[in-house]
Order: structure tokens, then sequence, then C-alpha cells
């Protein structure tokens, strides 16, 4: 009797162990591919900027982004349902600075760029994307970001 119970109380706990990762790996977010492309605009004051592009899998709707810290810049992050897929989410954030113009009037607040920020956890990453799971702050961060040539606009 007690050799039957010790089997279904092992089966049991290796059972739950199993479940227990399922819901781990879960959590874990890959990163497939990261872009940063910088741009200038061509009109006097039209400004210059980057955009970064973040491919992750699994893409699921529980999952809930926040911001990315990258180049010492702290940037919003937003979701491309344009560009992701069914296995494939795509994040999108975007640092701007605006540009000055002349002979601007005078009292006028001048626009400023993306807010500085040191990133809050790994600085030997290049970047750090912060995400919420079942109410839990995750960051997930890389090395790896290609960089892309640089758009002129006329």
């Amino acid at each position: 009797m007690i050799k039957y119970f010790l089997v279904i109380l092992t089966v049991t706990q290796m059972s739950k162990c199993n479940q227990q990762q399922a819901d781990k790996s879960k959590t874990e977010l890959k990163i497939y591919y990261a872009s940063a492309q910088s741009w200038s605009g061509g009109a006097m004051g039209s400004g210059r900027g980057t955009n970064y592009l973040f491919y992750l899998s699994p893409a699921d709707s529980s999952y809930s982004f926040d911001s990315v810290w990258v180049n010492g810049y702290r940037l919003h992050l937003e979701k491309r349902n344009d560009y992701s897929s069914k296995d494939t989410m795509v994040l999108y954030a975007r640092a701007f600075f605006p540009g000055t113009r002349p002979n601007a009037p005078e009292g006028e607040i001048e626009k400023k760029g993306p807010d500085e920020a040191v990133k809050p956890c790994c600085e030997e990453s290049t970047f750090a994307i912060r995400y919420f799971f079942n109410n839990n702050k995750i960051f997930l961060t890389s090395s790896s970001l290609k960089i892309l040539p640089k758009l002129n606009y006329p």
C-alpha cells in the first residue's frame, strides 16, 4: 500500500513540476530581430530622428509593453499590428528631435526631444524593453541591434 502511495505522490509531483515549467516558459519572450534607422528631414525645421523596430516571439495579447531604453533615451513602445503576424509581434519606438525654425516668435516654447534616461538594468546590453505579465514587471534585453542605412529626405 505504501508503495502505491509513493508512486502516486511521485507522479503528482512530477506533473506539478512540468506544469510550473510550462507557465514559466510562457513568460519568456524572445527577440528575433531589432533594428534602428536614423533619418533626417530635408526641410528646415523638420528635425531628425531614429525609428526602432523590435520583432518578438511569441505573439500574445497577455503582454503589456511600456518602454524601451536605448542609446541613453527612454522611449514609448507601440505594438504595430500592420507588421505583426500570428507568431511574431512587432514593437515600434521613435526618437524624434525637432529642428529649429528661423525667426521663431519670441516667447515660443521650443519643443524638446525624447527623455534622457539611464537603463534600469543590464548596463552591458544595447537596449532594455520593459513589459508586464501577470502584474510582474520584467525586462527583456539584448546586445543585438542592427543599424540600417540612414534616410535623408529631400
